[in-house]
């Protein structure tokens, strides 16, 4: 596994827990009536699928920019695709705490999108030759 994508998986998973311990705190002790049983399955599927993203993203960008920037517009319109219909089977199935449903996969995909950018830039800084800037 490249250094890179260890580190990666360390703050992803560090930041899944983190979030799943906020989580309790908000909906044990202020938010009892909005919780809904899918949300930590959730938190679940998006750490799962950044993680899956961030590899093909770290391997494209060992085979060139073009192919950096090709699968990094792949992966954001499916990424797009996939919670857009996430959320419509949700709000077509179950419709229970549609709203709470929303606002967390919004906020997961906020946080773990940014954590993914920063991992990447950080990863690039970090491979580059010292001649070579960003």
């Amino acid at each position: 596994m490249k250094p890179v994508v260890f580190l990666f998986l360390r703050k992803l998973i560090f930041t899944t827990l983190a979030l799943a311990i906020i989580m309790t705190i908000v909906f044990a002790f202020f938010l009892r009536s909005y919780y809904i049983p899918v949300l930590p399955f959730l938190l679940i599927f998006v750490f799962g699928f950044t993680y899956i993203s961030f590899l093909f993203l770290a391997k494209a960008g060992d085979n060139g920019f073009g192919k950096f920037i090709r699968t990094t517009m792949a992966i954001t319109v499916i990424r797009l695709f996939v919670y857009i219909l996430i959320t419509v089977l949700y709000a077509a199935f179950i419709k229970e705490g549609l709203l709470c449903f929303v606002i967390a996969l919004v906020s997961f995909y906020l946080i773990f999108g940014s954590l993914e950018v920063y991992g990447l830039i950080t990863g690039t800084r970090k491979t580059q030759p010292d001649n070579k800037k960003i």
